[in-house]
């Protein structure tokens, strides 16, 4: 039988690559539903068969991406709801703000190769990031953490750019 969760999950949640993380646990345990940022964290609403959902609910609050920090989570069963598949909604902001802030973070290990690699596209680029590190606090001006609430808004991304950023299992989603 299926039923469907909807968890919350606050603590440094945002711009650290958890909605991608969340998307790529429930697209492996074959559930539906989606995963947004808000005020106060991270909201995920899913439904599937619950030992599935038990799994996928320890799994996100216990091995979340290494620069994340779960502080508070929580979940309650709903009435069941059916859902194509499994989706990153956008951003919601309509209470009041209850969200640990992000820190800028250092050069990953990952975007340090591609930094030296005279055959990467990203050689020498300065301004080099992905969810793993870069700035967070340093260019953020609202919440919830998207790229249209930062101030690299006003810079058209290449093609290429642009579809890793639309890519949620690209570690620049």
């Amino acid at each position: 039988m299926e039923t469907t969760f909807r968890i919350q999950i606050q603590g440094r949640v945002q711009g650290v690559g958890f909605r991608p993380f969340v998307y790529r646990e429930a697209l492996g345990l074959r559930l539906r539903g989606n995963v947004s940022n808000n005020a106060s964290g991270v909201e995920v609403t899913v439904s599937g068969p619950r030992p599935n959902l038990v799994s996928f609910y320890k799994k996100i609050t216990q091995e979340a991406p290494d620069i994340a920090r779960v502080i508070h989570h929580n979940f309650e069963e709903i009435p069941f709801h059916t859902f194509e598949g499994f989706s990153i909604r956008p951003s919601s902001n309509n209470s009041t703000l209850n969200l640990q802030l992000t820190p800028d973070f250092a050069l990953c290990p990952d975007c340090r190769q591609e930094l030296n690699d005279p055959e990467n596209r990203r050689f020498g680029y300065p301004f080099i990031s992905c969810v793993n590190c870069g700035p967070r606090w340093a260019l953020t001006e609202t919440f919830p953490f998207e790229r249209e609430h930062t101030s690299m808004q006003v810079f058209k991304m290449c093609d290429n750019c642009a579809e890793e950023y639309r890519n949620p299992g690209d570690r620049r989603f």
